[in-house]
């Protein structure tokens, strides 16, 4: 038997349309609070960086000068020509470095960080594995990759044994550090805010800031703009 409306209408009639009216409206609500959930956690989980690739042609791309910086900036660091297997190792992985600071737009007078840091964390070797002590049985590595980085940047997406990945997150974090160390620290010089906003972004936080010190990797660094000097005044000279 069917029911039927005080005009005489069936009531299916009127049913069947709203309820899926109503349908259609509690999906798109749905929809709308599930985008809402993602974005939130992808501003949470901040950098990601699974999909970092290295190809031959981003390094065939990278202009002379720096191609010079690379294999004179990996001659300086010792460890890194022990022999021909880890100084072909090295000097590819150099160009490979050169090629992230210049894709994300390094400024010059920090050009050459990644190659300082990763003489002194991994002798350019992108497969390193380090700091055995700190882990609770001293036989699983806590530090990994060419800049040794700690298992925490893994749940920002980092691949530490993929170059690309974490140099990309390494160099990001640094920027990211560098607009908090301007406030705290109001450094003078542009080259004193990266110094600050470097050493503040690879040690833990301290009480204060760490305004005064200065990153291990700097001496290095120096020798490294020094050579980037000497390159690029030896091409202005010759009209390279």
């Amino acid at each position: 038997m069917r029911l039927k409306l005080l005009d005489g209408e069936k009531q299916e009639t009127y049913v069947a349309p709203n309820l899926a009216r109503c349908v259609r409206v509690l999906c798109a609500v749905l929809a709308l609070l599930l985008s809402l959930s993602l974005t939130k956690k992808a501003s949470a989980q901040g950098f990601r960086f699974e999909k970092a690739v290295y190809t031959q042609s981003s390094i065939d791309k990278l202009a002379e000068s720096d191609v010079v910086l690379a294999e004179r900036a990996v001659h300086t660091c010792r460890c890194a020509v022990r022999n021909e297997k880890s100084t072909k190792r090295s000097l590819l992985n150099a160009k490979r470095l050169l090629v992230v600071e210049r894709e994300l737009n390094v400024p010059e007078l920090m050009i050459g960080m990644s190659l300082a840091a990763a003489c002194s964390e991994s002798c350019y070797n992108d497969q390193a594995k380090g700091d055995h002590s700190f882990s609770r049985s001293g036989k699983h590595p806590k530090a990994v990759g060419i800049l040794q980085l700690w298992p925490w940047v893994k749940k920002h997406g980092v691949d530490r044994t993929d170059l690309e990945s974490s140099a990309t997150f390494w160099i990001n974090h640094i920027k990211q550090v560098r607009k908090k160390t301007v406030k705290t620290c109001r450094p003078r010089t542009k080259l004193l805010s990266w110094r600050q906003a470097w050493v503040a972004g690879v040690r833990a936080p301290k009480k204060g800031g760490r305004c005064r010190e200065i990153p291990k990797h700097w001496r290095h660094f120096k020798k490294i703009q020094k050579i980037k000097e000497e390159i690029d005044h030896n091409h202005e000279c010759c009209g390279c």
